[in-house]
């Protein structure tokens, strides 16, 4: 019996959880002008996407063509740490890591997708202080991204981590009805 309670409770605390995700998501999405989001994930290390993901994204594209048109799509992505506390500075090897799995996502968006305006953001690093004086794209979607806990920095990530986001990206897809 005590089995089943256990069962019970794990599964209504995953499905807080991920709803909790959804919404940071579509918050995230809305703060920058996008209607869509979508999560992507990558093994540690990995900046390849799997057969798996390249599925599942084409699936998620198809649905939304069916209604809609996709106008532009914002990549952002994280290396294997989380967003940056502030005037921290993540390791080239992040950095690289995150602009790899961006430029990955880009590709696959474009060559196989047809999706001709992709813009990536390094997740791995904070806007620079210019960017942040010009209020750039980059700084308003990190800072958004930030701001509605869709980019946890380490210390914001809940007590299990659950709300990471170390070897994701997540699409926001603004589209035209």
């Amino acid at each position: 019996m005590t089995s089943i309670i256990r069962l019970m409770m794990s599964l209504a605390f995953y499905g807080v959880l991920t709803s909790h995700a959804q919404d940071v998501e579509t918050a995230t999405a809305k703060m920058v002008g996008a209607e869509q989001s979508a999560p992507i994930f990558f093994d540690p290390g990995v900046k390849a996407l799997s057969e798996e993901e390249k599925n599942e994204i084409k699936a998620f594209f198809t649905d939304l063509r069916t209604s809609d048109k996709v106008k532009a799509v914002q990549v952002l992505a994280w290396g294997d740490r989380e967003y940056p506390e502030k005037e921290e500075k993540a390791s080239k090897k992040q950095v690289d890591l995150a602009e790899a799995r961006a430029a990955e996502i880009k590709k696959y968006l474009q060559d196989d997708l047809k999706i001709s305006s992709v813009q990536t953001h390094n997740m791995a690093e904070r806007p620079s202080k210019f960017s942040e004086i010009l209020k750039t794209k980059d700084y308003k979607v990190k800072s958004s991204a930030e701001a509605t806990g869709a980019a946890p920095t380490k210390g914001k990530t809940g007590i299990f981590e659950e709300m990471g986001r170390a070897t994701t990206a997540l699409l926001l897809v603004d589209l035209t009805k």
